[in-house]
Formats: structure tokens, sequence, C-alpha cells
């Protein structure tokens, strides 16, 4: 008897582990760029954070029964580490005060925790932290589109456009996962296998073009320049025979009389 829905799944959370540990390599390069202010340190951890979830999902550990229904523990940890990332690093690009990206991050994670709450409960429980996990979706799209393009507006136009690229990809992307809640762990009305391949793909289309978006931006950060010269150490003129002398920045030397 072949186990193909077991086998199926190997392979779909092994593509998805590749696919997002991919989007590793631009975060790699802007961190070794010389860029400054970026904070590429977080934008790494979104593709290497799932890559990694996914490696354990492709090794089937974690996965528990909920009212019948196989559910990844390591999604849920997953989400609730990466998709705080992704709303407040394009709260951050936008400019947004620190109190606007803490809670936009707090109502994104909010809203994983009580997804998973209601993967968990039986019904009415379950509608309740659907409804509860919605509430926290509209909020972060409130942010999204009702804050963050004032602060965008603010920045210069490059960086504008990539806030609203990182805003859109995020807002409009996240409107499916709701939906394929409620057909799958929801009302079960398909399968565990397919809501793991449909997750898979909206994870991996998620997350690793996030990363490359901001890397063909990259000209918006700011670029380090040449160390400056320790103090003490060619500021002054070296005296050389015949009494010249040289100056940082002169290419002609100039004389020096020379004491009689």
């Amino acid at each position: 008897m072949s186990e193909s829905p077991i086998d199926l799944m190997t392979v779909v959370y092994s593509i998805g582990a590749f696919a997002l540990l991919v989007g590793t390599i631009p975060a790699i390069r802007l961190l070794g760029g010389g860029y400054r202010g970026g904070r590429f340190g977080f934008l790494l951890a979104i593709p290497a954070v799932a890559g990694i979830s996914y490696v354990s999902m492709a090794f089937g550990g974690g996965e528990v029964l909920f009212q019948g229904y196989p559910v990844p523990i390591e999604r849920y940890a997953d989400w609730l580490i990466t998709t705080p990332l992704l709303v407040g690093y394009a709260a951050y690009i936008a400019g947004m005060s620190r109190t606007w990206i803490i809670g936009a991050a707090v109502a994104d994670a909010l809203m994983i925790v009580f997804g998973g709450v209601a993967v968990a409960l039986a019904p009415p429980g379950q509608w309740i932290g659907f409804a509860a996990s919605a509430l926290c979706h509209l909020s972060l799209l409130g942010v999204l589109y009702g804050i963050l393009p004032s602060y965008a507006q603010e920045q210069p136009s490059e960086r504008r456009r990539l806030a609203r690229i990182l805003q859109n990809h995020v807002g409009l992307l996240w409107l499916a996962y709701p939906i394929v809640w409620l057909f799958g762990p929801g009302l079960q009305a398909i399968s565990a296998t397919a809501v793991g391949i449909v997750i898979t793909f909206m994870d991996v289309v998620a997350k690793t073009p996030y990363v490359y978006f901001v890397y063909r931006a990259r000209n918006v950060f700011e670029k380090a320049g040449p160390r400056a010269p320790a103090q003490g150490t060619a500021t002054q003129g070296t005296p050389t025979q015949g009494g010249m002398q040289t100056r940082p920045g002169v290419s002609e030397p100039s004389e020096v009389p020379a004491r009689t």
C-alpha cells in the first residue's frame, strides 16, 4: 500500500524549505554589503526561521491532531516569529515610530496566537478564537493602510516605493490565510494535505520575494564610506629630503625654506 499523502507532504515541505532558505542569500549579501541602517539581521531571520521550520516539518516532527485534523506545530511557531517581523520591517522602512512598529508586531502576534487557539479548541471556542484572530487581522490592516502611508509619505521617493511594495505584499497576500483556515481546520471542508500544499506555497511567496524586494532596492540604505584615518596619522606633512613636505589632498609638495 502506498503512503502517498505522507510522501507527498515530505516532498512539498522539502521544496518549501529549499525555497525559503534560498531567500537567506540576498539577506546575507545585504549584511556583508557595507550598508548601514538596514536592520538586515531581522530581515535574515524571516526566511531563515521559516526554512528551518519547514525542514522540521519535512522530517515529520511536531504534527498534532486537533478535532481529528493534523496541524504542524512548527507552522504556528514559525508564524509567531516571522510574521511580526514581516509587518514590523515594512513599518520600519516606512519610517514609522517605534511605538507603531511594536504595536503592529504585537497585533500580528496576537492574530497568530488566537488563530492557534482556534485550531486547538472545539466549537464554540474555535469560532471565538477565529473571531478574535480576525479582529487582530483587521486592526493590523488598519495600521498598514491607515497609518503607514502617512509616515511613508515623508520618506524619499525610493524608500517610499519600497514601503508601499512591502505593505501590499503583506497586506494583500495575507487576505487568503483566514479563507484557507476557514475551509481547512475550521470547517474541514478540504483535506490537511491540500491545506499544507496551499500554505507552503503562500509562505514561500510571502517571505522569499519579500527579502528580494529589499535587496533590489538596497540603494535606499546608506552605503558605508571608507574608514577615516586614525587621529595623528597622515594629518601632518611628512618632511622629505631637501626641505620638502607633502600634505594630504595636495598633489604637489610645497617648499619649506631651510634654516640658516
